[in-house]
């Protein structure tokens, strides 16, 4: 995949508009759009998400840890930073009768406020 594309990828992988991804790599609208259907752009976007997403889960790993080994004392931190694991774990294969499906209420952050999820990101 050549660099404008794949620097399209990484964008749309972080959540930008394919507005604001076309406008970066200097291309119409609808070649993004376009792109988004081809197996190996999507497979690129999927790659770079799923970086994202164990980045993110390294980060709130060691925010935990930190908490548990108490290097701080930031408890709301820890909190969503554990809700975070819990929304991307994994789902493994049935065994003896299946898992029991992960509940709402392990994977709702709506009760924490946005400045926690900001001190989370580092945006406080």
């Amino acid at each position: 995949m050549y660099p404008v594309k794949e620097r399209a990828a990484k964008l749309l992988a972080v959540g930008e508009s394919i507005e604001d991804v076309a406008k970066a790599v200097k291309k119409k609208e609808e070649t993004v759009k376009l792109w988004q259907l081809d197996k190996d752009f999507a497979r690129a976007i999927d790659g770079h998400c799923q970086v994202i997403l164990e980045s993110a889960a390294g980060v709130a790993i060691q925010v935990a840890v930190g908490y548990l080994a108490k290097k701080h004392a930031d408890k709301d931190r820890a909190m969503v930073a554990l809700a975070l694991l819990r929304m991307n774990k994994p789902v493994s294969p049935p065994r003896n009768g299946g898992r029991k499906p992960v509940s709402e209420d392990e994977t709702d952050t709506d009760r924490y406020s946005i400045e926690q999820l900001k001190r989370l990101t580092g945006d406080a």
